[in-house]
């Protein structure tokens, strides 16, 4: 094309005899370099260099053999052309150095042009249309790199950072080695010593059990984990990639003993400790030699559903066998010393949820949340792993405990909320922990639904003394869970705590409405106040102004958080 521009301004007049006879011989150049390019398009450095130069120094020389410096400002438009050839085939900085040459020349052109005797806005206007064209490379350039993104992502798992299934065929191809065992070879040296291929798949036993345990950001969490050992485990020429799921593979190349060898370490990698929720793995290997002619892709999904097979295998042998109940016993042990070390520690976090009264919104008290470690799962699954240890009570007087040394920065008019289990009432003398405080704090005493209360008599005693102490009993979740009406009638409690499974969508669910006024409607029979818990939304509020709850507590009125910030809070009003 730039040969033809050349031989196009010939008969124009523009050119004098000789630089006519220059720009000929130039165009006739033209033709080698582009029978070159398409020859050999991913040309060498050097070469994208040679030829942005040439371009250049001839667009230069031509532009400045015009008669007129103004008819010659259009031939600029061919510095956006190299440009575009520049991203493609040369670097970033090369393209601002061309584009700064094009820049000059347009302005001498234009300076030339209005010493020449053109109109200088007919000029400047000239300048700024042809100009914009150098802006093209940039936005192609960004543009391509937004594919380049855009692609890279289409091949990588969001989560892990692994490779998916179409990244991990995409890439498989870099693995090929270039010495391979020769094709039949059948001796010992060749399975030793040739290339080969190597499948190892791999899933996280009962994953859907840790996600309902301990919440899916555990879940997403211990796959995390995974990706990283399987990271780190594998050799340089490997490829680690998530199938989906819970399901990861290893393909890695080299020599029969190599791979073994990556096999072996993964196997060991997954056995290491993990502060996060306790987890196995199923594992699945096999290998194959790699000869010249093997189509690796399909060779790799033949290997990956041996493997598969393998994992499964392993998987029955296992399930029937002392194995499981081992694994089982295991992770029973991690849970026990895993809440063993945060007793001894201290306990859980504490935070504070404020709790406020309907009409007025004004906090009337706090209820002590506890907070535990990431990983572990959420504050419901703590303590029902505490219970099956064994650990319940002990658990939630360390929770108490850092609730009462937490909570003197609170206003001193607003009652506390503590919540322990009916075994806990029952095992515990909360009296004794409690005494120091009630002059100064009223509190009110949360009966959770971690369990079913077997022994009415003994809790009932134990709260008593807690009632006649002035401790104010609450009975939590109510319409949930074993907060039912033998709780309710057996205990006697001074507030009903509406859940928030009825509480959440109230304003548009009928039965959810009529649930809560019924409970209300009891509490008024047996004096006792509602506090309606999860109001997140002013319509859900305003329902419970409407049937008469005294008490609101959820997102609306206020977050769990440190005393210390609710006290900061505070000194700001």
């Amino acid at each position: 094309m730039f040969g033809l521009a050349g031989l196009l301004m010939i008969p124009t007049g523009q050119l004098s005899e000789s630089m006519s006879i220059a720009v000929l011989v130039t165009s006739a150049t033209t033709v080698p370099v582009a029978i070159a390019w398409y020859i050999r398009p991913r040309t060498s450095p050097f070469l994208s260099k040679v030829y942005v130069l040439y371009a250049d120094i001839g667009i230069v020389l031509v532009l400045f053999s015009f008669q007129t410096p103004f008819d010659a400002m259009p031939g600029c438009a061919m510095f956006a052309i190299v440009a575009a050839f520049i991203v493609v085939a040369g670097s970033y900085r090369a393209m601002l150095i061309h584009l700064g040459v094009a820049t000059i020349t347009l302005a001498a052109l234009g300076f030339l042009s209005v010493a020449d005797g053109a109109d200088p806005w007919l000029a400047a206007s000239r300048a700024v249309t042809i100009g914009s064209l150098y802006a093209t490379p940039f936005m192609v350039k960004a543009y391509i790199g937004q594919l380049r993104l855009s692609a890279a992502r289409a091949l990588r798992d969001p989560l892990t950072g692994l490779w998916n299934r179409r990244g991990l065929l995409d890439t498989v191809d870099t693995l090929r080695a270039t010495r391979v065992a020769p094709a039949g070879s059948t001796d010992g040296s060749a399975a030793d010593n040739g290339e080969a291929l190597g499948v190892v798949v791999l899933d996280i036993d009962r994953f859907k059990q840790i996600n309902d345990r301990f919440g899916h950001p555990s879940g997403d969490a211990v796959l995390i984990e995974v990706a990283r050992r399987l990271t780190e485990a594998v050799g340089e020429r490997s490829v680690v990639a998530r199938l989906g799921g819970d399901e990861f593979v290893v393909v890695a190349a080299g020599t029969r003993g190599v791979i073994a060898q990556s096999d072996h370490r993964i196997r060991a990698a997954l056995e290491e400790a993990f502060d996060g929720p306790p987890f196995t793995a199923s594992v699945g290997s096999t290998v194959e030699t790699l000869d010249a002619d093997t189509n690796i892709h399909v060779l790799v999904r033949r290997l990956i559903a041996l493997a598969d097979i393998e994992m499964y295998r392993f998987k029955s042998r296992t399930s029937g066998s002392g194995l499981a109940a081992r694994a089982e016993a295991d992770s029973h042990e991690q849970t026990r010393h895993r809440i063993d070390a945060l007793i001894a520690a201290g306990g859980p976090d504490i935070v504070f949820q404020p709790i406020c009264e309907t009409v007025t919104g004004s906090v009337v008290g706090f209820e002590a949340l506890s907070r535990f470690p990431f990983g572990g799962g959420s504050p419901l699954s703590w303590y029902r792993d505490a219970i099956d240890s064994g650990l319940g009570p002990r658990l939630e007087r360390a929770a108490i405990d850092r609730a009462l040394e937490a909570m003197h920065s609170l206003p001193a008019d607003t009652f506390i909320s503590l919540n322990a289990s009916a075994d806990t009432i029952r095992t515990t003398n909360l009296l004794d922990r409690l005494r120091p405080h009630l002059a100064s704090r009223t509190f009110h005493l949360e009966i959770t639904e971690h369990e079913r209360v077997d022994d009415y008599l003994a809790v009932t005693r134990a709260i008593e003394n807690l009632r006649t102490a002035g401790v104010q009993i609450s009975i939590d979740d109510v319409g949930a869970g074993f907060a039912g009406l033998r709780h309710v009638i057996e205990l006697r409690p001074d507030t009903l705590k509406v859940d928030y499974a009825l509480v959440h969508g109230i304003d548009s669910d009928p039965l959810r409405r009529a649930a809560a006024a019924a409970i209300i409607g009891f509490a008024r029979q047996i004096d006792a106040t509602v506090i309606m818990e999860g109001v997140e939304t002013e319509a859900e509020l305003q329902v419970a102004t409407e049937l008469g709850a005294e008490m609101v507590q959820g997102f609306l009125t206020g977050r769990p958080k440190p005393a210390a910030e609710h006290a900061e809070q505070a000194v700001r009003r």
